[in-house]
């Protein structure tokens, strides 16, 4: 393992700082051009042809400066927005790609995944939010697409489980032993917004799910089918 020195750090800081400052603005190339016309020689001044593409270079360069300055309000402003709009989600009940889910006053969400092809036999694990194992549910076999299945809330044990938000994996094989692939939803009612890092993200079953990751948006009440 190579470790970087406190040194080593600050070089690469200074360098990637004069690299950027080595970049030529608007401002820097018109101060070429007024020192060129300042410096040319009056017996033998500079060709005007040429003068007049340093002119044009120049406006064509502010023009993309602006544009980029106008693309940069604009996603600000989107993101403004998005951040107002997300607020709606609030009491909602989302699905989203994850693997979390939440057991509430005894109850289990219901868990929703998709199947790629049919598959023999369909098991799924139960974790607590600090990865320890709880239960273990045997699904049979089950047909490609879209699944749901409920967890009765109990442990290994049979002992019920206490409320908080919990994880699953889904493992899906053929009797010839070839794995099937899935995709795992999380699937929640939605109780916050978080917005730091400027990255917008829904709380449900008390984890943070990113509002990318929302693939279907329901009225609280509704049964989502994952």
């Amino acid at each position: 393992m190579t470790i970087t020195g406190v040194t080593d750090v600050s070089n690469q800081t200074s360098t990637q700082k004069t690299q950027i400052n080595n970049v030529m603005g608007k401002d820097d190339f018109l101060k070429l051009l007024v020192a060129q016309l300042q410096n040319q020689d009056p017996l033998n001044p500079a060709d005007s042809t040429a003068f007049t593409a340093q002119l044009a270079q120049f406006s064509s360069l502010e023009q993309l400066q602006n544009i980029n300055d106008s693309l940069d309000s604009f996603k600000s402003s989107q993101a403004t927005t998005n951040s107002i709009q997300s607020a709606d989600f609030i009491g909602k009940t989302v699905t989203a790609t994850g693997n979390s889910f939440g057991v509430n006053d005894g109850q289990a969400d219901p868990l929703h995944f998709n199947l790629t092809n049919n598959a023999d036999s369909v098991y799924l694990q139960i974790y607590d939010k600090y990865g320890n194992f709880v239960s273990d549910i045997q699904a049979g076999a089950l047909s490609a697409g879209e699944q749901t299945v409920n967890w009765n809330g109990r442990d290994a044990n049979g002992m019920a489980v206490a409320d908080g938000a919990y994880t699953y994996t889904v493992m899906a094989m053929n009797s010839d032993g070839s794995s099937v692939g899935s995709t795992s939803y999380t699937t929640g009612v939605v109780t916050g917004i978080d917005f730091k890092n400027g990255d917008t993200k829904l709380l449900i079953n008390d984890q943070e799910v990113p509002l990318s990751s929302v693939i279907r948006l329901e009225e609280s009440g509704s049964q989502a089918n994952g």
